[in-house]
């Protein structure tokens, strides 16, 4: 684990490194590539969850009735700050972010789920859409083999 984080926290050393003298540097093995490439997009779809749960936070709140519920709004907030924290853990390469996605994987699909309790409407469909997309990257960061 301790070399996966050295490694990790070498590899952004030297992109930064390159960015800022047009330096271009390979990762060390396909192995780390993938990895990299794997946190990068699980940031990214992290990122993008949060999003979609704050436009839709206030969307319910607006909306009102069934979808300004206090157990709805209550779990979108939950959405937003789980996402939000796997982004935080998985931007500075903390060795915790396994833990932190595979939690919000699973608060993702409870927020997918409460979502799709309003199927008629497009914003919860698009909303329980992308937390369903977050949910699966964040289980498959979870589940990576970080040895």
């Amino acid at each position: 684990m301790k070399r996966i984080l050295v490694l990790c926290t070498l590899m952004f050393s030297l992109f930064a490194l390159s960015a800022s003298s047009n330096i271009t540097i390979q990762p060390a093995s396909a192995q780390a590539k993938s990895t990299a490439v794997t946190m990068e997009s699980c940031l990214a779809t992290c990122r993008k969850c949060q999003k979609m749960c704050e436009n839709t936070l206030a969307y319910c709140k607006k909306k009102g009735g069934k979808h300004a519920e206090a157990k709805h709004i209550n779990t979108l907030k939950d959405c937003i700050q789980a996402c939000k924290t796997s982004a935080e853990y998985l931007s500075r390469n903390s060795e915790n972010h396994t833990k932190s996605c595979g939690f919000c994987a699973e608060i993702c699909k409870i927020c997918a789920k409460s979502c799709e309790a309003m199927p008629e409407d497009k914003q919860m469909k698009n909303c329980a859409a992308e937390c369903r997309t977050c949910a699966e990257s964040c289980e498959k960061m979870s589940n990576m083999n970080m040895k």
